[in-house]
């Protein structure tokens, strides 16, 4: 067989010398093969062992073809196994009803050999397809944000290169004194420490719909309105509350953050070329957001007054400020949010 070897076929029907022969044909073309003689067998043994296939008698006592198919259907591991029909039933509408049911095809007795491994083959290699796809996806999703993975697999969005001006909510986090760290810890241990801080970084932004642009070293930057928004004043509260949790994360990993917080228009989309492209932002507000985290302190949130204007009195906030930031022509008037350990959840 080819790129189908030692598939998993299961065949289910209630006529011994049925199973015995089909079992023959495919255990010949080189496939793993497991029989039940009725549906509820053949249930019990697909949950067990998840078959590549299954080719399913129509007619038998009890749990007929349909019933069967149907039940295999509401097993979430198995929703997505092909079946394929074999009938002697040239009934058009019992070939409807199989589709209806979720059968991808049938093949009608008395069969030819040649007939039944052709169709069988072809299903399996689509299903193995599906599979390698599908696994390709989640190791593709890893380089991705959720959001931007979900959206770009969902149709919604076509890879390319293309931007767009949005008004975003921009988060930068920093560690102290990492340097410091990186000095007294040796190579092995410092990458495992900081992939676990960045790990635990990255579920608090995804909790609150954040996304996450990149990490720069130890440095995490985090965007909120595209691909998705909950709006602009609730995107600058849910980022308010990822920065809250996000410190309280950072002390459990025995460190401590400077966060910087800004909103504003910038350019958001897919920038470089035809063969990588990222998925990024950029402009005034990106570079604000960075240089409001260098002038924070430790364990403090401090951000623009358009942060604050959006996000409400739903925070506390003290004046900071104003501060001169470099690339800007006036002075921006900052906050610190006060109380960011008693933000509460995303919900």
């Amino acid at each position: 067989m080819n790129d189908v070897g030692g598939a998993r076929i299961l065949v289910i029907d209630d006529t011994p010398e049925n199973l015995q022969v089909v079992s023959a044909v495919l255990r010949g073309a080189g496939y793993t093969v497991n029989v039940a003689k009725s549906g509820e067998q053949g249930l019990e043994i697909a949950r067990r062992l998840t078959p590549n296939l299954v080719l399913l008698d129509l007619v038998m006592p009890g749990m007929d073809g349909f019933a069967t198919c149907r039940a295999l259907r509401e097993v979430g591991a198995l929703a997505e196994v092909p079946v394929i029909f074999l009938t002697a039933s040239r009934d058009t509408t019992d070939v409807v009803r199989g589709f209806e049911e979720g059968a991808v095809d049938y093949v009608t007795k008395p069969f030819h050999a040649a007939e039944l491994l052709s169709r069988v083959q072809t299903h399996v290699q689509l299903r193995l397809a599906r599979e390698k796809l599908a696994t390709l996806a989640g190791q593709l999703a890893r380089y991705l944000s959720p959001q931007v993975h979900a959206k770009i697999f969902s149709g919604e969005r076509e890879v390319r290169r293309e931007t767009r001006r949005r008004p975003l909510t921009v988060f930068f986090s920093d560690i102290v004194g990492f340097t410091a760290r990186t000095e007294a810890m040796g190579d092995a241990e410092l990458a495992a420490w900081l992939n676990d801080y960045l790990d635990q970084m990255a579920q608090v932004a995804q909790r609150y719909g954040g996304t996450v642009d990149k990490f720069i070293g130890d440095a995490v930057m985090v965007f909120f309105g595209d691909p998705t928004s909950a709006g602009l004043e609730e995107d600058a509260r849910r980022c308010l509350r990822m920065a809250g949790e996000m410190l309280e994360v950072a002390r459990t990993c025995r460190t401590e953050i400077r966060i910087g917080v800004h909103s504003g228009e910038c350019v958001v989309g897919n920038f470089g070329s035809e063969e990588q492209m990222n998925y990024t932002i950029i402009g005034k507000v990106v570079n604000a957001a960075a240089r409001l985290q260098g002038a924070s302190a430790p364990g403090r949130i401090l951000v623009s007054e358009d942060v604050r204007r959006l996000a409400g009195e739903v925070f506390q906030y003290e004046p900071r400020g104003p501060i001169a930031l470099r690339g800007m022509a006036m002075p921006m008037d900052t906050f610190w949010v006060a109380g960011a350990e008693t933000f509460g959840d995303p919900t």
